[in-house]
């Protein structure tokens, strides 16, 4: 088992840090602008245990699943952003703020063999995470709206250390030092977004056990964004 170390300076950030866009807007708020293909993947909901799919909630709720779609509108009500239920549908929502453990472990496995570099790896995460500490001596960077601090592992240390609270919190941001790829999981969002080249993308939308869509560089990433489906109530 590998553990996640304190990077000794901010510096393996600057790149990101420099080719990131405005916060709130598209994918290139979330992800650096550059990567030939961009994908979404899903966290998934739960129901009595078992994961249940967005195109699931979609479906059930005569919602259109699509690329941009967002969880307030796919459930209809603003509300189930809060709810842990929508009867015999889903009872857990989809994990929020940090990529679920089984997610991890498939991308982490798969974009081990898309990186140059899959023994050093970034992990960025967000200074404000109340159950993870952060250590005086932590290097720090920062993207608009969020302040990270940085460590250091391999690629599958993501997989192998333990969680960072007493919860299920992994890193925000993390790439190989090739800068290969990139994956991020924003802490309002219910999905994680990974730049990479086309035949990275290409290799995780053809895994059998995760929900992913291809998205444009510049599609919307708020609860506004979704322009198929109708605007949920409750907000």
């Amino acid at each position: 088992m590998t553990d996640y170390q304190l990077a000794s300076d901010a510096e393996p950030a600057r790149w990101i840090v420099d080719r990131i866009g405005p916060f709130g807007v598209d994918v290139l708020s979330v992800l650096p602008a550059g990567f030939d293909r961009y994908a979404r993947v899903f966290h998934p909901a739960h129901l009595d245990g078992q994961t249940v799919s967005w195109r699931q909630v979609a479906e059930a709720n005569g919602r259109i699943p699509h690329p941009g779609m967002q969880w307030p509108s796919i459930t209809g009500d603003y509300r189930f952003h809060w709810r842990d239920d929508q009867p015999g549908l889903w009872d857990q929502h989809p994990a929020e703020g940090t990529i679920p453990a089984h997610l991890a472990r498939l991308l982490a496995t798969e974009l081990a063999r898309h990186t140059t570099t899959p023994e050093t790896c970034w992990y960025g995460v967000w200074v404000g995470f109340g159950g993870v500490p952060v250590p005086p001596e932590a290097a720090r960077f920062e993207i608009p709206e969020r302040e990270m601090f940085l460590l250091r592992g391999t690629v599958t240390t993501i997989v192998d250390a333990p969680a960072l609270d007493g919860f299920d919190q992994r890193p925000n941001l993390w790439w190989p030092d090739d800068h290969a790829w990139c994956v991020a999981t924003e802490i309002d969002f219910m999905t994680t977004y990974v730049g990479g080249s086309v035949t990275a993308i290409a290799a995780l939308l053809a895994l059998p056990d995760v929900e992913i869509m291809a998205v444009p560089p510049q599609m919307r990433t708020t609860f506004d964004g979704d322009t198929v489906n109708p605007s949920p109530a409750g907000h």
